[in-house]
This record gives structure tokens, C-alpha cells and sequence, in this order.
């Protein structure tokens, strides 16, 4: 005859485990809560925590990270920001003793439009990766002031800037050494901006061809179109800028 096994004896603690599933979820329900309020100096999250942290010193599952920081939480300085927008209706706004803000509460304060450039900054360097431009230890600049060659030549590059590029050329295989094509508008309108911006993207792309750049270094030759903006000095129709970079 099989023998009878007996029940085993004492309590069965397995409630533990509803328990602190329904405490967990409790407590989750509570910080989205407190996330949500008004303020936000933390005080809040401890007067909803404060009392299950004590329930848990007296019972139930003992944790296994010790801890020797103080029970009592006191929040010493308020961390929010507060926004100060004035009213355009109140007009300009007088500095009291206490400064922009009417009251003496030392609470942080940030300027809006300040705050959310920061931010516009902080997201743009997560999008692109910026990196600091090297000094220019020196540089030198040949002007070209003959005139474009006639549409029918098939090419922006007079004699004379061809010999400017040939000159600057060799320097271009040290990698401490840039070239700027800089075109000149000949008056500050919208046509005329526009048509120097497209001789000067078609003269960097024969100018790269004519000095037989290797594809690595053609991002240290640049060209940009600007306004002439002195009236006694002679206008150029191109500059050619070498500049010696730091290391």
C-alpha cells in the first residue's frame, strides 16, 4: 500500500507575491500622478512615498541593497524653472529690488527665448556632428580683376584667374593649406546675389577639375559669393584667398 504524504506545515507566505505586485503597481500609478502635477520641488513624492518606505521597514520581503542615506527627505532649494513672459499691454517692465520677479522667493529663474534656443542647440548637435574650424595662422589674397570670359568660351576661368589657381594650386597637397574663390557681386539685389552664387559654384567645380584635386581634399576648396562694400576701392571680379591652417 503507497504511503501517504503528508501536507507540509507552517504558513504559506506565496501572498507575498500578489502583495508586492499590487504595491509595485501602486506605486508606479502614484509617480505618473505626481509627475503630472503642478509642482514639482519633490516634496510631493515623498509624502506619497514616505509611508510606504515604512511599511516596508516593518514587513514583508527584506530588500538586498543596503542603504545608509537619511529616511527623512527635505527638499532645500526649489530646482523648477520659472518662466517670467511679460505682457506686451504693461509695457516695459521696471527691475525692482528683487530684480524680474516680484517676489523675494529665490526661485530659479530662465528666460523663454534663451531657454529654447539652448535647446534648439542641444537637438541640432544631436542631429549633425559639429566639429571646430582650425585656425588661420595666416593668409594672402590675389585679385582678379579682368572680367569674365564671354558665355561663348564654355568657362568661368579667365587667363588671370588661371594663373591665381595655379600659384595657390601646389599648396593644396599640404593638409595645412585652404583655398576660398570669393565672386563679387557687382550690386546688393536678389539677381545679383543669385548670379554670383552660381558662378561661384561653377567655378569651384572647374576649379577642382583644372587643379586635378584629389577627392579628399576638395573640401579645403571653398567658394562663396559677397558684396563689395568699399566706394573707393576698385571692385574685383575675383579673389583667390590662400590661408595656412593650424595644425
Amino acid at each position: 500500500m503507497a504511503e501517504c504524504k503528508n501536507c507540509p506545515s507552517g504558513p504559506n507566505n506565496s501572498y507575498l507575491i500578489s502583495f508586492g505586485d499590487t504595491m509595485t503597481a501602486l506605486l508606479a500609478f502614484f509617480i505618473i500622478l505626481n509627475t503630472l502635477a503642478e509642482e514639482q520641488t519633490g516634496a510631493n513624492l515623498h509624502a506619497g512615498t514616505g509611508s510606504f518606505m515604512d511599511t516596508v521597514d516593518k514587513f514583508g520581503l527584506a530588500g538586498k541593497v543596503s542603504s545608509d542615506l537619511s529616511a527623512q527627505a527635505f527638499q532645500h532649494q526649489e530646482v523648477g524653472p520659472k518662466y517670467i513672459v511679460p505682457d506686451p499691454e504693461d509695457g516695459p517692465a521696471e527691475l525692482g529690488a528683487n530684480g524680474p520677479d516680484d517676489d523675494a522667493d529665490n526661485l530659479r529663474i530662465v528666460d523663454r527665448t534663451k531657454d529654447e534656443y539652448q535647446r534648439f542647440l542641444q537637438q541640432l548637435r544631436q542631429v549633425n556632428a559639429l566639429e571646430k574650424e582650425r585656425d588661420v595662422k595666416g593668409e594672402v589674397t590675389f585679385d582678379v580683376l579682368a572680367k569674365f570670359p564671354p558665355r561663348t568660351a564654355g568657362t568661368l576661368i579667365n587667363e588671370e584667374l588661371k594663373a591665381a589657381l595655379a600659384g595657390v594650386g601646389p599648396m593644396l597637397r599640404r593638409d595645412d593649406y585652404a583655398v576660398e574663390i570669393t565672386v563679387w557681386t557687382t550690386t546688393p539685389s536678389q539677381s545679383a546675389w543669385s548670379r554670383a552664387l552660381a558662378q561661384s559654384q561653377r567655378i569651384h567645380k572647374e576649379a577642382i577639375a583644372l587643379l586635378r584635386v584629389a577627392p579628399n581634399q576638395e573640401s579645403r576648396i571653398t567658394a562663396v559669393a559677397q558684396p563689395w562694400t568699399s566706394k573707393t576701392v576698385k571692385r574685383p571680379t575675383i579673389s583667390v584667398t590662400l590661408r595656412r591652417l593650424s595644425p
